[in-house]
């Protein structure tokens, strides 16, 4: 036997520990694009045209987008056309004053309008395909608290393009800014459902302190505080709702 090469059955272990590495590498580094692309498409279609005293009007007018899921996806608001539908660069062309960010925590298998339950989550798979901390990985709050540090540094490093709004001021402030033609976007935290508080009132402190400002009660299923059009029972406020 040639001493320079192991037997063949040994070598088995190193070929399927290979392979194993491989479909790891590309699982982390294409499942999370390929999702989102999927979940985010933006049609190649030309813009409609605009008559110009409606151009004209859209540029006069303080306009608010008051939903966005961006905070979700592993990519930067900051990047432009980095993909999804929200970035700076496309926002300042759109003339858009304030976006709305939204903490999308938890979402149902299937995610239908007719009727979902809350025993399933399909951001588990997407917090670990995307390497976000462990702590995400099966917490709704984790999910939110992060994606508002999330936010945060994009506020951080956007050289003042990018203001954070939490208060009153904040929103005159802004508000001043925009009439001085200062091209700053006011971002605000918001969740789409308080099945994040993990059937605990006191973290509302805590998402209150990660920057959240405005909050829906339920999304695409019950919790804790009261029932989801799309949910399974369909009822009003809990007790602790």
């Amino acid at each position: 036997m040639n001493a320079t090469h192991p037997p063949r059955r040994r070598r088995w272990p190193w070929i399927m520990a290979a392979l194993i590495a491989a479909a790891l590498a590309a699982f982390f580094a294409l499942a999370p694009g390929i999702t989102d692309r999927r979940m985010n498409r933006v049609l190649d279609k030309p813009l409609p045209a605009v008559r110009p005293d409606a151009a004209a009007l859209h540029q006069r007018l303080f306009i608010a987008d008051m939903h966005g899921d961006t905070l979700l996806w592993k990519r930067s608001i900051l990047d432009d056309r980095a993909g999804g539908q929200i970035d700076l660069g496309r926002l300042g062309q759109g003339h858009v004053a304030l976006q709305l960010f939204s903490s999308v925590s938890k979402t149902p298998r299937g995610q239908n309008y007719d009727a979902n339950g809350a025993d399933s989550d399909n951001l588990i798979l997407l917090s670990f395909a995307q390497l976000q901390p462990v702590r995400t990985w099966f917490s709704p709050l984790q999910r939110t608290l992060y994606q508002g540090q999330k936010l945060e540094q994009a506020a951080q490093a956007s050289g003042g393009r990018l203001m954070l709004v939490r208060s009153q001021g904040d929103l005159a402030r802004l508000e001043a800014q925009r009439i001085a033609a200062k091209p700053v976007i006011g971002a605000m935290f918001t969740v789409e459902g308080l099945h994040n508080l993990e059937g605990d009132l006191a973290h509302l402190d805590d998402l209150y302190r990660a920057g959240v400002r405005m909050a829906g009660l339920t999304h695409f299923f019950d919790n804790e505080l009261a029932g989801s059009m799309h949910g399974l029972q369909k009822g009003g406020l809990t007790d602790m709702g």
